[in-house]
């Protein structure tokens, strides 16, 4: 968005007005996928879904006992789920006492939310 000085108090509103069309849509996608969800949680659909983490869970804990440790970018691609998936079945399995995590590096990154659809991510 290009600044215009003589004309700032308007565009801070304009600002104001795309950031809040942007937490409505992300907000209305939310609700949608929760009701679209929840509407088709039948026993079978659990049960596959409890089957599917157990597979990732596997992977995850063979990945801790062939290494004694777990890379989220490449155990990500071998098993076609994003790092975010790998980080967040970590922590479950550190809570269900399946691992034990004892130590996090991490890096800087680009700052981009990954988690957040590229429809919803605001056009440069």
């Amino acid at each position: 968005m290009n600044l215009d000085i003589k004309n700032m108090e308007q565009q801070d509103m304009q600002q104001l007005v795309k950031s809040l069309e942007i937490v409505s849509a992300r907000v209305l996608d939310s609700v949608v996928k929760t009701n679209q969800l929840a509407s088709s949680s039948t026993p079978e659909i659990q049960m596959l879904f409890s089957q599917w983490v157990e597979c990732l869970g596997g992977a995850l804990c063979d990945a801790v006992e062939r290494d004694n440790e777990v890379d989220p970018e490449k155990l990500s691609r071998e098993i076609g789920v994003t790092p975010a998936t790998i980080i967040s079945l970590a922590l479950t399995l550190h809570r269900e006492g399946k691992i034990k995590i004892t130590k996090i590096t991490a890096e800087k990154s680009s700052g981009d939310n990954t988690e957040i659809c590229g429809c919803l991510k605001e056009k440069q």
